[in-house]
C-alpha cells in the first residue's frame, strides 16, 4: 500500500535529466498525476512523489538532511541523490524545493497542478494530513524510523514554507500559503525565462498531453487517485503499527525480567 512499503526501482546512475517537473502543493492532484506520467501514454516513469519517501528509512534521512542545509551546493548534491533517476516529480518533496529543482533540471518542463475550487478548497483538504503533525502521532509510532522522519519532515517543511513564502505561523497551510506557493512558483519561473502550465485535473489528457508533446489517449478517464477516505486509512494502519509495536516491546521487556527474576516478578 502507498505510503507503507515502496518498490519502485531507480538506476542511481541514471544521471539523465528530469524531463517533468509538477510543482503544485500535496492535495492537488499529485497523486493522479504520478498515475498519469507514469502510465503507457505518458511514460514518464519513475515518478517521484512522497509515497517513495515515506516507507524508505534511507530516503527520509537524506531529504531530512537536504531540508536541514543551508548551502546551495551542497543541498543539491543531496537532492540530486534523491531525484536523479526520476523521469518526473509531483507532490511532496519536490514542489517545495523547485527553487533547487528548476536550477537542478534546467530543461525540465514545469506544470503547476493546481486544487479546483482554489485555497479554500486546498484549505479544507489539507487537515486530512494534520495527523502527521501530532506528538500523539509521534509518540505512538516513535518506534518506527518512518515514522520519525514523517513526523520531523511535515516541521522541517513547514518551516520552510513560512520562510521562503513569508508566511506568518498562523498562515501555513490557510488559502494564504496556497496562492503565495503558486506565486512563488510563477516568479521563480519567471526568473529563469521558464514556462509554466497550470493544470486541473478535470482537464484531462489533452491540455497535458499536448504540453509534454504525448498524443492523448481517447476514451481513457484521467486517473484518480488517493482520496481524503484512503490517507484516513492510512493513517489509522500507522497509529494501530505503532500501539502494537509498543505493546510486543512492552512484553518483551516484561519477559525478559521476569525471566531474570526466575520467574519471581509476581
Amino acid at each position: 500500500m502507498r505510503l507503507l512499503n515502496d518498490d519502485v526501482v531507480v538506476d542511481r546512475n541514471d544521471r539523465a535529466p528530469m524531463q517533468l517537473l509538477c510543482a503544485g502543493l500535496p492535495r492537488c492532484a499529485t497523486s493522479s498525476m504520478q498515475a498519469a506520467l507514469e502510465s503507457q501514454y505518458i511514460g514518464l516513469t519513475p515518478c517521484m512523489h512522497f509515497a517513495h519517501i515515506a516507507p524508505n528509512a534511507d530516503r527520509g534521512d537524506t531529504l531530512l538532511a537536504a531540508l536541514r542545509e543551508k548551502d546551495t551546493a551542497p543541498r543539491q548534491k543531496l537532492l540530486h541523490k534523491l531525484f536523479d533517476g526520476f523521469q518526473a516529480t509531483t507532490d511532496f518533496p519536490g514542489s517545495m524545493l523547485m527553487d533547487d529543482l528548476m536550477d537542478m533540471y534546467p530543461d525540465a518542463k514545469i506544470v503547476l497542478n493546481k486544487r479546483p475550487g482554489g485555497g479554500r478548497r486546498w484549505e479544507q483538504s489539507m487537515k486530512v494530513l494534520s495527523w502527521a503533525g501530532s506528538p500523539v502521532y509521534y509518540t505512538l509510532c516513535f518506534l518506527w524510523k518512518t515514522d520519525r522522519n514523517l513526523s520531523a519532515m511535515w516541521f522541517k517543511i513547514l518551516e520552510r514554507c513560512q520562510s521562503q513564502l513569508g508566511l506568518s505561523a498562523d498562515e501555513v497551510l490557510t488559502a494564504k500559503h496556497y496562492d503565495a506557493h503558486n506565486a512563488w512558483i510563477h516568479a521563480l519561473a519567471v526568473k529563469r525565462g521558464r514556462e509554466v502550465f497550470e493544470f486541473e485535473p478535470q482537464d484531462g489528457w489533452e491540455s497535458l498531453c499536448a504540453f509534454i508533446g504525448k498524443e492523448a489517449p481517447k476514451d481513457e478517464p484521467f486517473p484518480h487517485r488517493n482520496d481524503a477516505s484512503e490517507v484516513r486509512m492510512i493513517s489509522r494502519i500507522l497509529y494501530a503499527r505503532g500501539l502494537i509495536s509498543w505493546l510486543v516491546l512492552g512484553g518483551v521487556m516484561f519477559g525478559t525480567v521476569r525471566w531474570f527474576m526466575k520467574g519471581q516478578l509476581f
